[in-house]
């Protein structure tokens, strides 16, 4: 079996779940379109937070912004159809027939989770990486995304938030002018 025949493959078995349930599709398009909100809501709380994180609130953003980037960057390079343009499955939520792959939703969601995990921040890394995983796989149920592109989503933040972890000290002193700056900001207001 050829690579893009495993990726159908998988695909339609996946997939094949879709339409046959009215509460497993609404979870599952929830969880492919909604779940991404709380990146926003989870970074802008350990920003503001009394005892919040700044640093590390930054390292976030810049993973996600970079990985983003990338992803985007390969979309624009590289076209892979998606399910429904290739008359492949049931489609649950509308998307442009634009390149499948990576998926971007996914991208961003394990750009923010990995990091946690590579700081030791064990249990809600480990909750938030299976968020991330949940939403790929629902990517994958709602029919806008084959497995290789949550696959190749993953990669790309992967490499990122390993890169990124890697050069951490350089980056923690630059968000360090940041946060400097953010606080005699925020002191004469």
């Amino acid at each position: 079996m050829t690579l893009e025949g495993w990726n159908i493959h998988a695909f339609n078995a996946i997939n094949s779940l879709a339409g046959k349930n009215s509460y497993l599709d609404a979870f599952m398009i929830f969880f492919a379109q909604y779940i991404i909100f709380i990146v926003p809501i989870i970074i802008l709380y350990l920003w503001f937070a009394k005892r919040g994180d700044k640093k590390f609130s930054l390292f976030l953003f810049f993973t996600i912004l970079v990985a983003a980037i990338i992803s985007m960057g390969i979309s624009a390079v590289y076209y892979h159809p998606r399910p429904f343009a290739m008359g492949l499955g049931t489609t649950l939520i509308h998307h442009s027939a634009d390149s499948s792959f990576p998926s971007d939703h996914t991208t961003v969601m394990f750009a923010f989770s990995l990091p946690f995990l590579f700081f030791k921040k064990y249990k809600s890394g480990t909750a938030l990486v299976i968020l991330a995983a949940l939403v790929g796989y629902a990517r994958v149920f709602c029919g806008v995304h084959f497995p290789l592109d949550i696959i190749g989503g993953f990669v790309v933040a992967l490499l990122v938030s390993i890169t990124f972890y890697a050069i951490r000290g350089t980056l923690y002193s630059w968000f360090s002018k940041i946060v400097n700056g953010w606080e005699r900001l925020v002191s004469k207001s």
